[in-house]
């Protein structure tokens, strides 16, 4: 004890010789929202340990394709496909994994009948298709499909005028209501893009409007289109005209997991409650470009007209006016109606014993899909998972153990609301909090050839520094490393954590993480997201044709998770979690300007210059700690960066959702999945409220203090 009080204070005296000036410096030079890592030199060839390299070794393309054929071939729809749960349980096993299933019975819904027609001004009829259409080449796509729906939709037999209303945010009803556009008692026409489909649901809803329906629009395609001379898949790299991006429109700003037990765990014979606050009660559905055109057509020039409306992407990429309407005589007759019951649903585990039993490190991806396929969403995902535990199967064959425990998750129903995880993490939370070290998300490892992360802070620089280690595909010609890749692709940003996947229940309860994923740009084929068209076959041929983007994102997790369970010190940057902070305020002040409103937040800055204090201190610390050999140290240390995350909890959850209660980001109450930071500071300016603005100004600069404390030392 004497030794590491002596290490302490040589520490703490070293911080104080750090000038204010410095402090400034780099506050001044953060970025905002989402942070901007500066690029740093990339040693090539990279250089690999002797386990790195056998983890690096271990993937194979070829193997990769095959779990993919296997995934992308049989009905996983939420609750459907037990046997793939006990494949992939049996794939982890035999590489060494201790591997099992847990069962949980959660709320679904299923279509029982949809139907949507278009009645023209001159009394003729446009029927709409909810099936995309049959492709020779892709055997899958279609077969034994059902209907293209939105899960936890409302049911209802409507008809009514339709007005189109952008993309179905707060701002593009706000336009609509200005313009005197009657809203109550029509049916919506939305856009995809700009925001979760879900909340266009609600703001409809909200407008007094009787349904909705969702539609794609090749404006979000960049510049792979038909209009640009690309063939639609499957003989082009185009979208094919009756894709259909199926969802969940549950409120996903409100809650996560099963809408009948927020808040606790959806085992067998847990008690329900009510699904209204959480999900619509108005019918949607969604559709195809195809089906989308003579729906706008029929209202062109009636209304507001796009350049009135002057909102962001309201005019899309079809050869229509988008003009509001409703037009004289257009009418919708939106038939939809939903079962709805409880079904088990099943989560895979697989567990690796480390030598510390109270450190966890855990890897996820949820398996169930919309469709057969799911060739990207979830199952390149899926496929890089069962690959990476025989890469870990042959360390265990040297005699390896690692010093954290590694759990592997295969989420159900993930699609439906995260309900695998919610209530997995739910029915495990008290461990989880005194245990987890990190969360690493892999739905999406690929969709397209540019690499993407968003994570906490604190694992910003072994997230960057492990990427130089991962050799890229030259054909891509983005980047000699998956580092290069990255940065080329994104100019550094990593954004935070909001949801729309399974990191979002383990952040949400204070857990740090990282999502990883690879993307499309525009310029690359394009990805039919949630449609039958995502499939084994589009991947084998547009996605990724040799899985070589698979694998190097499967390298990358490899290692990622590696350091994370192996290093004896834990591979944190806890200087670079302040510089986060800093950028988010810097954001949130933006926000405040934005709405041209006065609010003070010297608290937080004060908070996060404490919490700086505190990062730059326990970095000293920890590499006085390793350098001293001293293994007492250092675990006092880990605990430390373990446990910091939960400070930015608060246990009575957010204003209004209980569910999300990090003070640090979550959903935006009208994006859905992308982050708002210091949200209810952030949502309350945006509604005007002021008083609870400057009250939650003091929450999360207690937030911030509670983090600090933890690390002090």
């Amino acid at each position: 004890m004497i030794r590491i009080a002596t290490i302490v204070l040589f520490a703490v005296c070293t911080l104080a010789c750090v000038t204010d000036w410095e402090t400034l410096h780099r506050r001044r030079n953060a970025k905002a929202h989402s942070y901007r890592h500066v690029k740093r030199e990339v040693e090539f060839p990279p250089v690999l340990t002797e386990r790195e390299s056998i983890i690096v070794n271990s993937f194979d393309n070829n193997s990769i394709s095959d779990w993919s054929y296997y995934y992308t071939h049989g009905h996983h729809l939420g609750g459907w496909n037990r046997s793939q749960a006990e494949w992939t349980a049996a794939r982890w096993s035999e590489n060494g994994l201790n591997a099992y299933l847990e069962e949980y019975h959660v709320y679904v819904t299923y279509p029982r009948e949809s139907s949507l027609l278009l009645t023209r001004p001159d009394g003729s009829i446009h029927n709409v298709s909810f099936v995309e259409d049959a492709l020779e080449e892709d055997s899958t796509a279609t077969a034994n499909q059902i209907p293209a729906y939105h899960a936890m939709s409302g049911s209802g037999d409507v008809t009514a005028e339709y007005v189109y209303v952008g993309r179905g945010t707060q701002g593009d009803f706000k336009a609509l209501r200005d313009a005197g556009i009657e809203l109550e008692g029509k049916i919506a026409l939305a856009a995809y893009g700009g925001g979760y489909r879900g909340l266009k649901v609600k703001n409809a809803q909200d407008n007094g409007m009787i349904g909705c329906v969702i539609f794609t629009d090749p404006i979000n395609d960049g510049e792979i289109t038909e209009a640009n001379g690309h063939l639609p898949y499957p003989d082009g790299p185009a979208r094919n005209p009756s894709s259909i991006e199926r969802g969940s429109v549950r409120f996903s700003s409100l809650y996560s997991g099963d809408p009948t037990t927020v808040g606790y765990s959806s085992v067998e014979g847990a008690p329900r409650n009510d699904v209204s606050p959480y999900n619509p009660v108005i019918p949607s559905v969604p559709i195809s470009m195809r089906d989308a055109l003579p729906l706008l057509q029929a209202l062109d020039g009636h209304g507001l007209s796009a350049e009135e409306a002057n909102r962001t992407a309201w005019l899309g990429g079809l050869n229509a006016s988008y003009s509001s309407g409703p037009a004289p005589g257009a009418t919708l007759h939106l038939t939809h109606y939903m079962d709805s019951w409880i079904t088990p649903v099943w989560d895979t585990i697989g567990v690796i014993n480390g030598t510390n039993p109270d450190e966890v490190v855990i890897l996820g991806n949820h398996r169930d899909a919309w469709i057969i396929g799911g060739g990207a969403d979830p199952n390149s995902g899926s496929a890089i998972l069962v690959e990476l535990s025989k890469a870990l199967g042959k360390l265990l064959q040297t005699g390896w153990k690692p010093r954290r425990t590694i759990i592997f998750g295969s989420w159900d129903a993930e699609e439906f609301g995260l309900q695998g995880s919610t209530e997995w993490v739910e029915d495990h939370l008290p461990w989880l909090v005194s245990s987890t070290v990190t969360y690493l998300n892999v739905d999406i490892g690929s969709s397209g050839p540019r690499p993407e992360i968003s994570g906490t802070g604190e694992l910003h620089t072994i997230a960057t520094e492990l990427m130089k280690k991962i050799l890229y595909p030259e054909e891509i010609g983005i980047g000699e490393t998956l580092y290069d890749a990255w940065y080329n692709s994104t100019e550094g940003e990593i954004p935070p954590l909001g949801s729309g996947s399974d990191f979002a229940p383990f952040y949400q309860n204070g857990i740090g993480a990282l999502d990883i994923t690879s993307g499309g740009g525009p310029t690359d084929p394009v990805w039919h997201y949630h449609s039958g068209y995502d499939s084994y076959y589009w991947m084998s041929t547009y996605g990724d044709p040799e899985f070589k983007i698979h694998t190097a994102i499967g390298q990358y997790v490899g290692l990622l998770l590696y350091h994370l369970a192996d290093d004896n010190l834990l591979p944190f940057d806890l200087p670079q979690s302040a510089e986060v902070l800093s950028a988010y305020l810097d954001e949130l002040r933006d926000s405040i300007e934005s709405a041209e409103v006065e609010l003070d937040t010297s608290e937080i800055e004060d908070a996060i210059t404490e919490f700086r204090v505190q990062a730059d201190n326990i970095q000293r610390v920890a590499e006085l700690a390793v350098s001293f050999g001293d293994d007492v140290l250092l675990q006092v240390v880990n605990t430390k960066y373990r446990d910091f995350q939960r400070g930015f909890v608060s246990q009575g959850g957010l204003p209004r959702r209980s569910t999300f209660q990090n003070l640090i980001s979550a959903p935006g109450i009208d994006t859905g999945y992308s982050a708002s930071v210091f949200p209810p500071v952030t949502e309350a300016v945006e509604t005007g409220n002021l008083e609870e603005a400057a009250e939650w100004v003091t929450k999360s600069a207690k937030a911030i203090l509670r983090a600090a404390e933890i690390l002090q030392i």
